[in-house]
């Protein structure tokens, strides 16, 4: 069983404020670990219970799945479902730890609190996970005007994943990019990602 450290309202702690170089008041955004942790809980029956490993890990997923749909990140939910059905197999009980079994519903829902709770909040999920008990988040900043955040993030991800030759690949057939300029880009990626 899994239980993250304490129930989120025991173990948030907000970031602090601090000034711009006018002087003025700005505060720091909440952590997206602490986030995507409340997002997750409010999809178990009883969230502040230790939880089997499938069920933290298949709320999380869901947290990141609505996250990233109210970013433009539009075809997760289908991209993920294996995923979850493979989780699902290895532990079918995990759904009597949910308040519902529908997937759809769920994210629905997250989706919903996410536009209520952190609208201006664009930044987009790159990874997460539990590792050691803890969820850990990795995540870009908002998309820039003009770039395509479905193709941003999807070189990011290769990247990220060591996939750097696939990554080469998809410069050059999505922005005919010549192999020492796709090259030079994925390097540039992976030091932005502090992986380089």
């Amino acid at each position: 069983m899994l239980k993250w450290r304490g129930s989120f309202a025991s173990k948030a702690s907000r970031a602090g404020d601090e000034r711009n170089e006018e002087g003025e008041t700005m505060t720091q955004p909440r952590k997206m670990s602490e986030i995507l942790q409340e997002m997750s809980e409010r999809l178990l029956q009883n969230p502040t219970a230790a939880h089997s490993s499938e069920a933290a890990h298949v709320a999380l997923m869901f947290a990141n799945i609505a996250w990233n749909e109210t970013v433009g990140l539009v075809h997760a939910r289908k991209g993920y479902r294996s995923a979850w059905e493979h989780i699902e197999a290895s532990n079918p009980e995990m759904w009597n730890e949910f308040k519902s079994n529908d997937v759809d519903a769920m994210i629905d829902e997250l989706v919903l609190f996410k536009k209520q709770q952190y609208p201006d909040d664009q930044r987009r999920i790159l990874t997460c996970g539990i590792p050691d008990g803890n969820i850990r988040v990795e995540w870009m900043k908002p998309v820039a005007a003009g770039v395509d955040s479905q193709w941003e993030m999807q070189l990011y991800g290769l990247v990220r994943t060591g996939e750097r030759e696939q990554a080469i690949q998809f410069l050059q057939k999505t922005r005919r990019m010549s192999r020492k300029d796709a090259e030079k880009k994925v390097r540039t990626v992976a030091v932005e990602l502090g992986i380089g």
